[in-house]
Order: structure tokens, then C-alpha cells, then sequence
């Protein structure tokens, strides 16, 4: 019986662990409702430069890029427009 024990430690570990579960799929943001902050006019400017729209964005947008520092203050009637590196608008969101 004691010399079945190693070969059996040895088949176990030759074993076929279980497939990993599936990570859930994250759902898809809920649509940004623009019209508190005034952005609805700049809701098709995502991919653009930011700097089509500067002139013409409401008093109290922020424009924050990628290493920018914000405060989590929320502000319901800010708009806040995110950019990449380069300027381009990734996102729009009240706050």
C-alpha cells in the first residue's frame, strides 16, 4: 500500500486542473446626460482636437488631460472634457 502512495501523488499532479471561470463582462457605460452641464453641442467632438471646441465651451468646463490633478468636487452644471496627450477629446462627462 505505501509504495501506491507516490504514484498516485505523481498521477494527481499529472491531473488536468479546471478551466479558469470567465471574468464577467463589465457593462457598458450608461450614456452621458450632457444637458446639465451645456455639452450637449460638443457631444459629436469626441476624436477632435480640443481645440475646435476651446472658445466656445461654457464657463465652467474643465479640460483635463491624461497627468492633469482634479478635485472630486461634483459639480452638476461642469462640464468636464477629458484628452489624450495629444489634445484629441476622449470623453464628456457632467461633473
Amino acid at each position: 500500500m505505501h509504495r501506491l502512495i507516490p504514484i498516485l501523488i505523481l498521477l494527481a499532479a499529472c491531473a488536468e486542473p479546471d478551466p479558469p471561470e470567465p471574468a464577467p463582462l463589465e457593462p457598458e457605460p450608461a450614456p452621458v446626460d450632457l444637458a446639465f452641464c451645456k455639452g450637449e453641442p460638443f457631444a459629436d467632438s469626441v476624436g477632435q482636437p480640443v481645440s475646435t471646441i476651446q472658445a466656445e465651451l461654457p464657463e465652467n468646463t474643465r479640460v483635463l488631460g491624461p497627468d492633469d490633478i482634479a478635485t472630486q468636487d461634483y459639480r452638476v452644471d461642469r462640464l468636464n472634457v477629458y484628452v489624450d496627450g495629444a489634445g484629441t477629446i476622449q470623453r464628456l462627462t457632467c461633473g
